[in-house]
């Protein structure tokens, strides 16, 4: 009862921390990434607001600790090679996500600075953000799809099937986003996301879901 109990709170707890990462993404952090046409209004945000900037990314290094803490939940409730294989490439996706948004918070700002006083370091800031994008969007995301599928395709006879194909739908949409972010396509980062979400928030509110109610039973097969 204690592993469902535990998987329950860790999709909820993600779910609710992602959605809240998603509010900053749109809020804040749009503004200085490539969503923001205006390369000037980009650098100005960045270079005169590092603070905001910062503290946007706050949730998203939360999410990344929190998908790896449910991640986590699963393989104790599921016990099975899928699951542990699920959480090993979800430990390593999570060290890329914190590293490249290590390299967003401290350095970005500075570069942007620098650009403003400099413009001939605006390459420099182009390629440091580039390589923020490919170790968060191309491999962390990778390994974070990587591991979904590995969790879905381990489990899917033993969710409804609305909850199974949620998981999938997080499976493609991720894929979609790494392509996306290795090419450096701006609109197919943003319409993946735009699929990613909603199915990654589903499928954590149907997995936890399921863990509260193999909890409840097994609650009560303990008291018969």
């Amino acid at each position: 009862m204690l592993e469902w109990k535990r998987l329950q709170r860790a999709a909820w707890a993600s779910l609710a921390i992602h959605l809240i990462a998603g509010l900053a993404m749109a809020i804040v952090l749009r503004r200085g990434l490539e969503t923001n046409p205006d390369l000037g209004d980009r650098l100005t945000f960045l270079a005169q607001q590092p603070g905001l900037w910062r503290c946007a990314w706050l949730p998203w290094n939360a999410a990344a600790l929190s998908i790896l803490y449910f991640f986590f939940a699963l393989d104790r409730a599921h016990r099975g090679s899928a699951f542990r294989l699920a959480l090993v490439l979800t430990a390593a996706g999570a060290v890329c996500d914190l590293t490249a948004e290590a390299i967003e918070m401290v350095l970005v700002p500075g570069l942007a600075r620098r650009v403003m006083d400099e413009p001939n370091g605006l390459a420099s800031f182009l390629l440091t953000h580039r390589r923020a994008v490919l170790l968060t969007g191309f491999l962390a995301n990778g390994l974070y799809t990587t591991a979904v599928w590995a969790a879905v395709l381990a489990s899917w006879k033993e969710y409804p099937r609305w909850v199974a194909a949620a998981g999938i739908g997080v499976g493609l949409a991720g894929y979609w986003l790494s392509a996306a972010a290795w090419v450096g396509s701006t609109s197919g980062l943003f319409w993946s996301n735009v699929v990613l979400v909603p199915c990654l928030l589903l499928w954590q509110a149907g997995m936890a879901l399921d863990a509260g109610r193999r909890a409840l039973t097994n609650q009560t097969e303990r008291l018969n």
